[in-house]
């Protein structure tokens, strides 16, 4: 019992692998074409094909295509408090009706002794999330900047490598194999040479410090820059977290967003596209 907190409370803590702003995933549709796709989607016939691993042009109906985005961490989010000014006239009764609190509420909320309230006087009714993107600190640019040069200078196994490792790692995991190579697509295409502002990194975009949590808990190591690491620290947080939350779901907000954030806040918008396109893409691998 013991064991099940620590490692719960360690993924709270780790599981936030700042991914790729949940990039879209679209369907190609009859008389679509791959110009006329990147127009409308902010990007380019050459942005698309290699996010795609496309030779040519060509795509047909049905087929899934992935759009490039930046990788930037998820939004931060917090609350503010709603605040009302009072104006001439005003009583707390009428203020009730207005806001839709009861007088006991707005007293207790505004640590009222009586309901004596005076012009300009500013009452707390509630309150509202907002998101705010963090900034990236120029030392973890320069971390991901060395990572990349790093990884340019490395041959790198063929997508079909890549994939019977990421089969491999989930059946020792017991994590749904579609369910992997969904994530997996979603969060790099694949392709090791991804590494995100944040220094997210590799095929499973997985962060340098959540390598390290990871490693701890489950006493070893794993060099993420190298693709067999990489993919074993992302299955192993996959299954991490669908045994923490039992829930597929919430499993996926976990790696994309952090469970402690899921906690304090739930699913973020990007959070929700995010999953959908996830259980979208698991359709594709099966």
């Amino acid at each position: 019992m013991r064991q099940s907190v620590r490692a719960l409370g360690l993924l709270v803590l780790l599981a936030a692998v700042l991914t790729a702003g949940a990039p879209s995933v679209i369907r190609v549709h009859r008389g679509d074409t791959l110009s006329g796709l990147a127009a409308r989607n902010g990007t380019t016939v050459k942005a698309l094909q290699k996010a795609n691993h496309l030779d040519g042009t060509m795509i047909y109906e049905g087929q899934l295509l992935r759009i490039p985005g930046q990788n930037v961490a998820p939004a931060a989010t917090r609350t503010v408090p709603l605040v009302y000014v009072v104006q001439p006239g005003d009583n707390l009764t009428r203020l009730g009706r207005t806001l839709h609190h009861t007088v006991p509420w707005l007293k207790a909320k505004n640590h009222l002794r009586s309901s004596t309230i005076v012009i300009g006087q500013r009452l707390v009714y509630g309150e509202r999330a907002v998101t705010a993107t963090p900034r990236v600190s120029t030392s973890v640019r320069g971390r991901a900047a060395y990572h990349r040069a790093l990884l340019r200078k490395r041959t790198m196994p063929s997508r079909a490598s890549v994939r019977a490792l990421i089969r491999a790692s989930a059946k020792r995991h017991g994590v749904p194999v579609d369910l992997a190579l969904a994530l997996s697509y979603q969060e790099s295409g694949f392709q090791q040479r991804v590494v995100s502002p944040v220094d997210a990194i590799g095929v499973m975009q997985v962060l340098p410090s959540t390598a390290r949590s990871l490693g701890r808990m489950h006493g070893r190591t794993y060099d993420i820059l190298a693709v067999r690491d990489n993919v074993e620290a992302g299955v192993t947080l996959i299954a991490d977290l669908l045994h923490a939350t039992g829930d597929m779901q919430h499993a996926l907000a976990g790696y994309y967003q952090g469970l402690g954030s899921v906690s304090n806040v739930g699913f973020l918008p990007q959070t929700r596209q995010y999953v959908r396109n996830i259980t979208l893409l698991r359709k594709h691998f099966r």
